[in-house]
């Protein structure tokens, strides 16, 4: 081989090799990524779920005092 060719060999290869390192990298990335976006969803999920659960709680205590409320005014206007 002639010089000239030894040294783009040379440069193809080490091209070739960044490349495969920086797809390397971008693949450990977007796997790291995944996994902590899972996380955060499943984490935002479950705090939905008690939030909901808080929110029909407050509804059906506010609904009772709504009532009783209710009851005792029409007593009073029934007097």
């Amino acid at each position: 081989m002639t010089t000239l060719q030894t040294i783009l060999v040379t440069v193809l290869i080490a091209i070739w090799l960044i490349f495969s390192v920086v797809f390397l990298i971008t693949a450990i990335q977007s796997w790291i990524y995944d996994r902590k976006r899972e996380k955060r969803e499943q984490e935002s999920a479950a705090r939905d779920i008690e939030y909901r659960k808080e929110r029909d709680k407050r509804e059906q205590e506010q609904a009772a005092r709504d009532e009783e409320y209710h009851q005792k005014r029409m007593e009073q206007l029934n007097k």
